[in-house]
């Protein structure tokens, strides 16, 4: 019987560690557990740091023990993919060659059981991102890259804990406002989809929704296309499975 695959996004791991920290990681490391315990594939979508940036010498100490649970996940054998997001894009070779993280700075294009999956962080991807999408052009360049790593790690730090702070807000839908936006990502979905795509796979808009399309499709085994959006590690505590070709969107731990 083939592994499943799981797809994780959105964690957002603080910069800092209170107790609502703690409960949120341990909840996160129960899920590595599982993983192993399965035998199956990790794909992290992006945001899995509320923010990482390596320099050349040092990375965010709060993160010691989430790279000490990664450590332990690879090392059971199981193999992680990581897809950078907009808040732990500025990788350089610790996570790959430490660890044994394959990580990916764009979308990814994949087969998972006899499917053909679009595999994406997708910031950017609404009509109403102009604006972002120019500024992620300038903070991805060499040039701010270079410039950033030559502050000083406590300085790049205290600026990162602001610009999280500022943004907390921005991870809360209205009802309505959800449903717009869900609707722009069908239509994206729908391009996908018309290419040859089977399912999409996406996080970065905290959105806990899968959308199956019955009757349009190849027939797999939900009969048809999909676009799974992958919820968040804050409030919704959800991932996508994949069993035998079956693309489901998960709760953790199961209700």
């Amino acid at each position: 019987m083939t592994a499943p695959t799981y797809f994780l996004s959105d964690v957002h791991l603080a910069i800092g560690y209170d107790d609502m920290e703690k409960r949120r990681r341990q909840r996160l490391f129960r899920l590595f557990d599982h993983v192993a315990e399965s035998g199956g594939v990790l794909y992290i979508l992006g945001d899995f740091f509320d923010f990482w940036f390596e320099y050349r010498h040092t990375s965010p100490q709060y993160y010691f023990d989430v790279l000490a649970q990664l450590q332990k996940l690879v090392d059971a054998g199981v193999t992680v993919h990581y897809i950078l997001g907009n808040h732990d894009f500025w990788t350089r070779d610790f996570l790959t060659a430490t660890i044994g993280i394959k990580v990916y700075k764009s979308a990814l294009r994949v087969e998972i059981d006899g499917r053909r999956f679009l595999l994406t962080h997708g910031d950017g991807t609404l009509t109403g991102e102009k604006g972002y999408r120019l500024m992620r052009k300038v903070i991805r360049s060499r040039l701010f890259i270079f410039l950033f790593r030559w502050l000083h790690p406590d300085l790049g730090i205290a600026f990162a804990k602001s610009f999280s702070h500022n943004s907390r807000g921005n991870y809360k839908h209205s009802e309505a406002g959800a449903e717009t936006m869900h609707n722009e990502l069908l239509q994206f979905a729908q391009g996908e989809w018309d290419r040859g795509t089977d399912a999409v796979v996406m996080g970065h808009y905290h959105l806990n929704r899968l959308h199956t399309v019955a009757e349009t499709g190849t027939g797999g085994p939900d009969g048809g296309r999909q676009l799974l959006c992958l919820g968040d590690w804050i409030s919704h505590f959800t991932y996508g499975k994949i069993v035998a070709g079956r693309l489901t969107l998960e709760t953790w731990p199961a209700e």
